[in-house]
């Protein structure tokens, strides 16, 4: 879930992200843990061939941004770009 504001469901989320191995059921664990922190929000899909569409929240965004730039090491564990092309 790369793209702040956007609705993806977990087909979606898994193939938007590379070398992502996570199954569903362990990826749904995931993003509810996240929807009880306040970092994702959840609706009802407008796609009929999934349930549900999951969201970044803006408390998610910030809450993850506080994280990069308190360690910015987790950059290369997390397999982002360094915004600084280094």
């Amino acid at each position: 879930m790369n793209k702040i504001g956007t609705w993806l469901n977990l087909r979606q989320i898994t193939t938007g992200t590379p070398g992502s191995d996570l199954n569903r059921d362990r990826l749904k664990k995931i993003i509810d843990s996240f929807i009880a922190k306040g970092f994702v929000e959840v609706r009802d899909s407008e796609n009929p061939k999934a349930k549900f569409e999951y969201r970044i929240t803006d408390k998610g965004k910030s809450s993850f941004r506080k994280c990069i730039d308190f360690d910015p090491d987790i950059r290369f564990v997390l397999g982002l770009r360094d915004p600084k092309g280094v």
